[in-house]
């Protein structure tokens, strides 16, 4: 099947490389491409915490540039939002990890479920990105969990060209769109609804990663929409499988 993955560049490499050994033809067209703030999470590195917290796994990549100034911080507790950023995080050399169910709402009980490994005078580190969901933060928030917010990157929206987006979606049949974020669906329904893309897409399918994705589905293709029970990408790729009979 010819799949678009819509994850930004880094992540979307892998993603394309699980397609292909699936037997599938994977399209990039990475809708975000991260800016990196080394400097703020170095500050914010800098100042006391009792554990870090990280919901992507984009934060671990703005701290490798930091070398070994970040090996003091590698015994610190840190939660990271689901599999893959802790993968991310144990790759970068960080061994006190906390692993939650893929999204804000289930870090945030993680952290409250481990709230003595905390305290006041050195509060919680969320090193985050931005645009971002607001659910861990208020899920802190409501449980009094003190932290500070180092936002040390963004994710900025490509600007591509109509040929970029005729290649990928009305050149050759899409059978399935891939969608992460809230962010994503809206920038990619923003072109999508419109001519000749709509009509292109007509029998396309739409995985999404989780219900706060599926919200952000036009109407029209919302009878054309999966999301995964499970906020992760493998649960994205069981859908897939579903759909293809494999």
């Amino acid at each position: 099947m010819r799949i678009v993955v819509t994850r930004p560049e880094r992540s979307g490499e892998k993603t394309a490389a699980k397609l292909k050994a699936l037997g599938h033809d994977p399209v990039p067209l990475p809708l975000f491409h991260p800016i990196h703030h080394g400097d703020l999470a170095e500050a914010a590195l800098a100042a006391p915490k009792s554990a870090l917290a990280v919901t992507s796994a984009e934060a671990i990549r703005v701290l490798k540039p930091l070398g070994t100034s970040l090996t003091p911080y590698f015994t610190k507790p840190i939660f990271a939002v689901g599999e893959a950023t802790a993968d991310a995080a144990r790759q970068a050399g960080f061994q006190n990890i906390f692993t939650a169910a893929g999204d804000g709402k289930s870090l945030a009980t993680l952290v409250v479920e481990n709230r003595a490994l905390l305290s006041r005078s050195e509060p919680l580190l969320y090193l985050a990105g931005t645009p971002r969901a607001p659910s861990f933060e208020a899920g802190l928030q409501s449980a009094a969990i003190a932290f500070t917010v180092a936002e040390c990157y963004e994710m900025r929206e490509n600007d591509f060209s109509p040929d970029i987006w005729d290649a990928a979606l009305v050149s050759a049949k899409v059978d399935v769109i891939l969608l992460y974020s809230a962010e994503a669906a809206q920038a990619f329904f923003r072109i999508a609804t419109k001519p000749p893309y709509a009509s292109a897409l007509a029998g396309t399918r739409f995985i999404c990663m989780s219900e706060n994705v599926k919200a952000h589905i036009p109407d029209a293709f919302s009878a054309q929409t999966r999301t995964a029970a499970t906020p992760s990408e493998a649960t994205m790729l069981e859908i897939l499988h579903a759909i293809a009979g494999t």
